[in-house]
């Protein structure tokens, strides 16, 4: 098992990794695509870049759950089969007295808590062929299992995020209060113009334009208000908005621009990015 180990390791640092973090919703999925990723079950070409996307692994549904079941230990799998869940979360069920198979990952690679998904994206990259990945995330705990990951967050401001809810297809639809729950998690207002670096300089919000944008997509008045609190919004002056905790040595922040949306093309900072790897 450690010699396998040792093996993956060294597969892993002869790839090259992108993670593109944001609130659902930003267009982390589209800015993949429009970089021509493939996704990762899709792909034929491991040196092409393909996209191994959180919403891969989540659900309920046979291809959701076949792409886990295929990276979980075998002692474990008919369990999550049967109680439909991931196997990475057996322990869980083990410490409250049920009688579940052992499942030796939890030793030799264990599941380190937060978003269950990041441990089987991580897996995935780790096994596959792939060797140029684009992590898609709402959040960066796929870096608690993958080293030398660039890691991107990509920030829609408030009137292109709302655009890219609304414009979303039937059978994936996101809830506005859900996404701005992410959007709070990510972002703080601020009176003071930030560098692009930690920040979004060229959106300019107030306090009654967020009223309006909000309620235009939110019919509760007491939320509408109680984001904008959140947000820290709470005169009647200019804000800008700018990433909570942000190392700019450690992540690179891109706002999404609606020149770059309206033509179809990611971000040029983005695409920058790329074009260096």
């Amino acid at each position: 098992m450690i010699k396998l180990i040792n093996i993956l390791k060294e597969i892993a640092e002869n790839k090259t990794a992108i993670l593109i973090d944001g609130t659902s919703s930003a267009g982390k999925s589209m800015a993949a695509e429009l970089l021509k990723a493939v996704k990762f079950y899709k792909a034929t070409d491991p040196n092409q870049w393909v996209q191994i996307d959180s919403d891969m692994f989540g659900g309920d549904s046979n291809e959701e759950e076949e792409r886990r079941l295929k990276l979980d230990h075998p002692n474990i799998r008919k369990w999550a089969k049967e109680n439909v869940e991931y196997g990475m979360l057996s322990g869980i069920y083990r410490k409250d007295g049920k009688n579940i198979p052992e499942n030796p990952y939890e030793k030799t690679n264990p599941y380190k808590g937060g978003d269950i998904r990041a441990w089987y994206m991580a897996q995935e990259y780790k096994i596959g062929p792939w060797k140029k990945v684009i992590f898609d995330s709402i959040n960066d705990d796929v870096l608690k299992y993958v080293s030398n990951v660039k890691h991107v967050l990509l920030h829609a401001p408030l009137p292109i995020l709302f655009s890219n809810i609304k414009g979303r297809p039937a059978g994936d639809t996101r809830k506005p209060k859900d996404v701005l729950k992410q959007y709070l998690e990510k972002y703080e207002a601020t009176t003071s113009k930030p560098s692009e670096d930690v920040g979004d300089p060229d959106t300019v919000l107030t306090k009654s334009g967020l009223e309006e944008l909000l309620s235009q997509y939110i019919t509760d008045q007491k939320y509408i208000d109680n984001f904008i609190e959140k947000l820290g919004v709470t005169g009647n002056g200019n804000y800008y908005i700018k990433a909570k905790n942000i190392d700019p040595n450690k992540t690179v922040l891109i706002n999404v621009d609606q020149e770059s949306r309206d033509a179809k093309v990611a971000p040029a900072k983005l695409q920058q990015m790329f074009n260096k790897v």
